[in-house]
């Protein structure tokens, strides 16, 4: 899914549906770069044994995408068998949350609902979470031995390619 290969350029306005989507592209858009370029050892590395292995933060992050799908929007997914398919859906589920809530209204968004609770609760629940376990992603690469590529995050750009 290329839709996070770079982040887009900001919106004309400012609304909390676009300060939402923005949050979404920029969550998709680490996620992208954090799981970009993972080798199949490099999902089962873990630093200790009481820790999360990367497959498991992945994962662990799809099932939080998929909670806010299922539960907001009413959209459930089926979880992939295979590790680079549930990457592949992890940012499919972002983009469609994303593309979602662009064309909702303050309002619509206002009618959100998480464990019955409001709209807020998404953000400060599974997506400060997800982005959390992106940076344990990141983390762990290092230690693996598989550090991810230098993404550009405060401009949204990918890694530079050298020629």
């Amino acid at each position: 899914m290329e839709e996070f290969y770079r982040i887009p350029s900001y919106p004309n306005k400012l609304t909390a549906t676009t300060t939402l989507t923005r949050l979404l592209d920029g969550l998709g858009f680490r996620f992208y770069w954090s799981t970009e370029g993972l080798q199949p050892k490099d999902y089962h590395f873990r630093p200790a044994p009481d820790i999360k292995s990367i497959e498991e933060l992945v994962d662990h992050i799809w099932e939080l995408m998929n909670w806010v799908s299922t539960s907001s929007l009413n959209k459930p997914y089926t979880k992939p068998n295979n590790n680079e398919d549930t990457r592949k859906q992890t940012l499919e589920i972002i983009y469609d949350l994303r593309s979602t809530m662009i064309a909702m209204n303050d309002e619509d968004l206002k009618g959100l609902r998480i464990r019955d609770k409001p709209f807020w609760n998404i953000i400060n629940g599974p997506f400060s979470d997800a982005l959390t376990h992106i940076g344990q992603i990141n983390s762990f690469r290092r230690l693996a031995g598989n550090p991810v590529l230098p993404a550009k995050v405060f401009l949204g750009e990918p890694p530079e390619r050298k020629t």
